[in-house]
């Protein structure tokens, strides 16, 4: 399946729903350096935890929006920076969390 249609699927599986897009990797240094290299290319990206409904376990992940997904993998391919796949979810930031008032 595409990354397209990838995220065509989760956007219509939650309807209203912004969907986010992970970017994951094997390792910190693959992150930082892909980071950098989208921040480079003018593209939306911050470096986040990777979440459970993306990989079972923990590690670092470049959050992109789903709108940048496409732009963000074809800069991917063209920097050659090894990354394990690319995940779309619907948001995944609570925007409450820590909140107490």
């Amino acid at each position: 399946m595409s990354l397209e249609q990838h995220i065509a699927e989760v956007a219509a599986a939650n309807p209203g729903v912004r969907i986010d897009c992970y970017v994951l990797f094997s390792s910190h240094t693959d992150a930082m350096q892909m980071y950098d290299c989208l921040r480079g290319a003018k593209l939306n990206a911050r470096v986040s935890t990777t979440p459970r409904q993306a990989r079972s376990s923990c590690g670092v992940a470049v959050l992109v929006p789903s709108s940048e997904a496409l732009q963000v993998e074809e800069v991917a391919l063209a920097s050659g920076i090894p990354y394990e796949g690319i995940v779309a979810l619907p948001c995944q930031i609570d925007p409450k969390r820590d909140v107490y008032c």
